[in-house]
């Protein structure tokens, strides 16, 4: 596995780090939190947040709803287009064990194969390059990917932060982060900061490349590993709720038995449906496993569930109108 610091840092990164100035420290808070100078138009340079704008006056690159595509049955949950959009938050919560860092993996290593000049960074806060050669070994082309290892340092020398913000304002069209509540623990300690502005400073740097605000122009797409309570409940601000514009969940039938079926489920998805379930094997190696068959199964019990519901609610409408004339 390639050493990422010998490709993805900046001359930048090796200078020697300064004690700013409060006027300097307020301009850097201050370009953290910018989000007015995009690609594909979402704000022109001279717009203010919070102006009133119609959306048919809004100018989008043609390329910006064009998705990534993994050649698997996953893209028909990632969106109702198919595939994975540009610019958006998906984050990924699930049991633990469910093999969620392997799902992810397996996904933007897809994408990359099918699109060749897809830039793909995996953001490792989790494992280190150890911990991952395990997973090389069964799945070989999670070799071939761009990966930043984020640990914690007791030596108080590290500025993760800033190293973070370095490489993604390169330009990447797809950012994996493993894990978000990881991340954002190791900022707390570095930047000796509270949680919630941790949290708010990583939020500010995702939307900021959402938008556009980087080197190469890219509306970069994230997709953000998130750590569950015991009861497997999301852990996390509603700011971070909010910002998410699909929450994908990987789940066990049973719980309690790690060799029972896994699936993948959407509970919020302003992209795509919810609900639909994906069946999925990590038994084998070299690729996940997607049961297509049992997919289509669901989907069509869905649909025919659907439909019932529909025809009950005319047949009630219908009743209701003759009910009311007969009392008339």
């Amino acid at each position: 596995m390639t050493n990422p610091d010998v490709f993805l840092q900046p001359e930048s990164m090796n200078k020697k780090r300064t004690m700013k100035t409060p006027k300097e420290s307020k301009t850097m808070e201050a370009d953290i939190n910018d989000t007015t100078s995009h690609k594909g138009g979402l704000h022109d340079d001279n717009s203010q947040p919070n102006e009133i704008v119609k959306m048919r006056d809004v100018p989008f690159e043609s390329g910006l709803f064009v998705n990534y595509r993994s050649g698997t049955i996953l893209d028909n949950l990632l969106c109702s287009y198919i595939g994975l959009p540009k610019g958006v938050n998906y984050m990924i919560i699930g049991d633990p064990g469910v093999g969620k860092t392997t799902i992810i993996l397996d996904m933007i290593a897809n994408i990359e194969k099918h699109k060749n000049d897809a830039r793909i960074l995996f953001i490792s806060a989790e494992m280190n390059e150890i911990d991952l050669a395990i997973y090389v070994q069964r799945y070989p082309k999670f070799g071939e990917l761009n990966i930043l290892f984020v640990e914690s340092d007791f030596d108080g020398n590290s500025h993760h932060l800033e190293k973070i913000e370095n490489v993604l304002q390169q330009g990447w069209d797809i950012v994996a982060i493993d894990s978000f509540y990881e991340l954002q623990g190791i900022i707390k300690e570095e930047e000796n900061i509270t949680m919630r502005l941790a949290e708010a400073k990583l939020l500010a740097l995702i939307k900021r490349h959402n938008k556009a605000n980087n080197n190469l122009r890219t509306h970069t797409t994230f997709l953000t590993i998130q750590q569950v309570t015991k009861r497997g409940a999301f852990i996390g601000s509603n700011r971070l709720k909010h910002m998410i514009t699909a929450m994908m969940e990987l789940r066990f039938d049973n719980p309690k038995n790690i060799y029972s079926d896994r699936y993948i489920v959407f509970s919020k998805h302003r992209r795509g449906d919810v609900g639909v379930k994906l069946y999925y094997s990590l038994s084998g190696a070299g690729d996940v496993f997607f049961d297509e068959a049992r997919y289509q199964q669901d989907l069509q019990l869905r649909n025919l569930q659907n439909n019932v519901t529909t025809q009950l609610r005319d047949f009630a409408t219908q009743f209701d109108r003759l009910f009311n004339n007969e009392i008339v």
